[in-house]
């Protein structure tokens, strides 16, 4: 790990001091759990909105997919 200093607002670190005495967990923990959280939802969400943007714009030039999409999909998977 790298050693790094922050600093808290006085109300953030009573409400994290308060936290990490019920949990049974450090300061430190509970502050790398919530950054790793918050990181992992910012990555998905990009992913997602990567998807998103690719919606419609690709045709599989089939005419009845929307109606027989097992079938196709049958034949690939």
């Amino acid at each position: 790990m790298i050693r790094a200093q922050i600093q808290f607002r006085e109300a953030t670190y009573k409400k994290l001091k308060e936290r990490a005495k019920d949990s049974g967990k450090s300061i430190s923990e509970l502050v790398r759990g919530s950054l790793d959280q918050t990181l992992d939802q910012a990555e998905m969400e990009k992913k997602w909105a990567r998807a998103l943007q690719s919606a419609g714009k690709f045709e599989s030039g089939l005419k009845n997919l929307a109606e027989n999409h097992d079938e196709h999909l049958g034949d690939r998977w």
